[in-house]
């Protein structure tokens, strides 16, 4: 889904699937105009190529808006996978944006790999804006990173002393984890938490996480994630009680739920 300036861009069809774009929408606005993509599929990206070209052939300058960096999971070569993010991230370079602005990437890699980029910190923010919430009440209120890499992420950018850190380990043959602790001390075993991470699919591990947390004493339970897959409807969290309520953004969801509480972008 492509929108130019706010509208949103209708791509048509021929009979044997190839895209056809009507021009009357696409009207600059000023000197620096805005194309934003909610990543669907691939064809998002065919459809960005298009576009772009045309507007150049207009000379009408562009920023680019990511609410989802694509490929973001895909940011190194393992195995016999292709490292696909690399690619996409040299054809937005070649389309030659005047900025291109990302939604919490999954790592550092894509905006080491892009011109001109700019990244919005969602997770940040939205954590930060319940902390405060939930911060003027009696309880404890501790913020829980579900691995070492959310730890190492977020605390560098979230500043605050209640922390706990979920360490797990993985059977690397079967993907599912084997075991999970939670590093840190509370004080009272009545306490709040809310899990800190970028991306939820369906939730298994901030399950886990719940769970443990659930034991060692806390009444509720919050996710933050600035990226929430559909496929979260396939798992627990939204079936079960251990998590009150879910903070994300539309970068991806395009359900909804009681449970979820969602942002635009």
């Amino acid at each position: 889904m492509i929108y130019f300036n706010g509208e949103r861009i209708e791509f048509k069809k021929f009979p044997n699937g190839e895209t056809l774009i009507h021009s009357e929408n696409l009207k600059s606005k000023s000197d620096y105009n805005d194309i934003k993509v909610n990543f669907e599929s691939d064809e998002d990206i065919t459809h960005l190529i298009f576009l772009k070209s045309h507007l150049d052939e207009l000379k009408i300058k562009c920023n680019l808006v990511l609410p989802y960096m694509p490929y973001s999971r895909m940011d190194r070569t393992e195995g016999i996978t292709v490292f696909t993010l690399k690619y996409l991230c040299r054809l937005i370079n070649n389309l030659n944006f005047e900025s291109v602005t990302i939604y919490e990437p999954h790592s550092e890699v894509s905006t080491a790999l892009l011109d001109r980029v700019k990244v919005v910190n969602m997770t940040k923010t939205l954590a930060e804006g319940l902390l405060s919430e939930l911060c003027n009440g009696k309880e404890e209120v501790y913020l829980v990173y579900p691995d070492a890499g959310a730890a190492k992420r977020y605390g560098k950018l979230i500043h605050y002393d209640k922390i706990l850190t979920a360490m797990k380990e993985r059977d690397f043959k079967t993907g599912y984890i084997k075991k999970l602790e939670i590093n840190g001390e509370i004080e009272d075993r009545n306490f709040k938490a809310i899990i800190a991470d970028d991306l939820c699919s369906k939730g298994g591990t901030f399950a886990l996480t719940a769970s443990r947390l659930k034991e060692m004493g806390a009444s509720e339970i919050y996710l933050v994630v600035s990226h929430c897959e559909n496929s979260i409807f396939e798992g627990e969290l939204l079936t079960s009680d251990l998590i009150k309520e879910i903070y994300t953004t539309n970068s991806i969801l395009s359900k909804s739920h009681e449970k979820i509480k969602v942002f635009e972008i």
